[in-house]
């Protein structure tokens, strides 16, 4: 483990309050207490603890103007304004008050409620410790190093506070009727009526994404146990095992969209004078396990290189109403899983002019034009990523895209090899009407990507503090293909094609560089 910063053995430290920035029209504040102590223990000359205790106090960020609200349905007035007072602060947004005017009738502030400015309770008891080693149990030449510590994650102004609050924010949409003149222009959409004017909870359901009134903050969990070793002819091994845990993660809570069923979608919510009731929640979390090996060898003869393979699996776990509705939480392969991945980078000196094992007692002309060469190349492989198989349609019809088929054959996401139909769709079935299909989150893979890049260049001393250096590279060198993933929906004509590719076709550029 890392320590924080450079300090003295057994130091203890408060840091300073910090402030959030805020941002014109949206954003928010907050003042954070860090304290932390450290420790490095030598318990014998082969033997070295690290030892550490933080404790943060990071409140959620008071909304900039007021504009933050939460939702509680069973109260009387569910919309929950932040104010430190009984009023709302109309000065957020230019039209909070129309929007104070159509909903006013359901909403109180924060003070009224009592709650706190942040409309979620605050966290207190985030404490992170920290413990790491080294040992070396054989030698000076292996080394044997372990760590493990609890981290949290400040609150981001982008995330929970840039979301379409009740009455700071909200939308009316006004349809033109073709053929009819004159239709609405910029200069007078609304046609005279004021923006708002008809708009009731009831006629106009909105959306929006209320803060919850309790939440933990973000956390992960770091750990690893790894050993390194030196081997013969300048050769370095480093093995590890690496794992993380994310709790609380930036999540999404949804609660007013309906069950399967027919009907108007509207009349079946639960509450009907809105429209998605999506909480900006924290209710994700994420596992990270991984296997990480390096070999690296230094300069020697001209010649290094190093060689990395990582097998990792990634796993999330957050809310997906397609799959199930309101409140389903599937655990699934994150999005960015990559299984493998391996790394091969290389250099060479070429042998070749003066001072060298070829061309040594090459003349002035011949040594400028043939020696001094260097060749580097950086090659990358790696499985592709996941992806889900998808219908086209509300078949659950509850409003809500991206739904899952069911599975007809397991391992339906076999390549077929054409980039018409890269998978076999009669692998999987639209489900009946108003039910969920029973495929997973992240069941298929896309095709493994693979990037072989490399350099040659010379350096031309001009004098002695400056020098030309002339590169050739190339890109992705042998010009190969990587596809992207395919269409999902299994229910059109087009399921399955791959219209694009991830990578970029060969490049080669030359440059000459001045270097002083």
């Amino acid at each position: 483990m890392e320590p924080e910063m450079a300090l003295p053995t057994g130091c203890w430290v408060i840091r300073l309050p910090r402030l959030a920035v805020i941002i014109p029209t949206s954003g928010g504040s907050g003042t954070y207490w860090e304290f932390y102590g450290q420790d490095d223990w030598r318990a014998t000359n082969r033997l070295t603890l690290n030892l550490g205790l933080r404790y943060e106090y990071m409140p959620w960020l008071t909304p900039y103007l007021g504009q933050g609200a939460g939702f509680d349905p069973a109260q009387s007035k569910p919309i929950i304004v932040s104010s430190s007072t009984d009023s709302v602060n109309l000065k957020g947004q230019p039209d909070a008050a129309v929007g104070m005017d159509i909903f006013g009738n359901l909403i109180q502030t924060t003070h009224q409620a009592g709650l706190p400015l942040t409309v979620t309770n605050v966290s207190r008891d985030m404490f992170g410790p920290r413990f790491g080693f080294a040992w070396r149990p054989f030698g000076d030449k292996t080394v044997i190093r372990g760590g493990i510590g609890q981290y949290y994650q400040v609150e981001s102004t982008n995330i929970r506070l840039n979301f379409n609050f009740i009455p700071f924010n909200f939308t009316q949409t006004v349809n033109a009727t073709a053929g009819v003149v004159p239709t609405q222009t910029t200069a007078n959409f609304f046609q005279g009526q004021a923006f708002g004017a008809g708009m009731t909870p009831a006629n106009t359901p909105v959306s929006w994404n209320p803060l919850p009134e309790q939440a933990k903050m973000a956390s992960d969990g770091h750990w690893s146990l790894g050993i390194e070793t030196q081997l013969p002819v300048g050769m370095v091994l480093d093995a590890n095992y690496v794992g993380t845990s994310g709790r609380h993660l930036p999540g999404a809570l949804n609660i007013n969209d309906p069950t399967p069923a027919s009907g108007a979608i509207q009349a079946r919510r639960p509450y009907t004078d809105f429209g998605t009731i999506n909480y900006n929640t924290q209710n994700g979390s994420s596992i990270y396990h991984a296997f990480q090996a390096s070999l690296h060898r230094r300069a020697s003869a001209g010649l290094w290189y190093s060689v990395a393979y990582t097998f990792e699996k990634s796993i999330s776990r957050f809310q997906n109403v397609s799959m199930g509705g309101d409140g389903y939480m599937v655990k699934s392969l994150d999005g960015a899983n990559v299984p493998q991945i391996l790394t091969v980078a290389l250099g060479y000196s070429l042998p070749f002019g003066r001072g060298k094992r070829f061309m040594n007692q090459a003349n002035a002309f011949t040594n400028a034009v043939l020696g001094g060469w260097q060749f580097q190349s950086i090659n990358n492989f790696r499985s592709g990523t996941p992806w889900t198989p998808t219908v086209s349609t509300d078949v659950a019809n509850i409003g809500v895209g991206g739904q899952h088929p069911n599975i007809v054959a397991p391992g339906g996401c076999a390549s077929t090899g054409s980039l018409i139909h890269s998978f076999n769709a009669a692998d999987f079935a639209v489900p009946a009407k108003y039910t969920y299909g029973n495929s997973g989150q992240n069941i298929c893979h896309s095709g493994n990507l693979q990037e072989i890049d490399a350099s040659l260049f010379k350096e031309f001393n001009v004098t002695e503090g400056s020098k030309f250096q002339f590169r050739f590279e190339a890109f992705n060198v042998p010009n190969l293909t990587d596809f992207s993933g395919p269409n999902t929906n299994i229910d059109v004509s087009t399921y399955g094609q791959i219209t694009s590719i991830s990578n970029s076709p060969r490049q080669l550029q030359f440059a000459l560089k001045y270097l002083f």
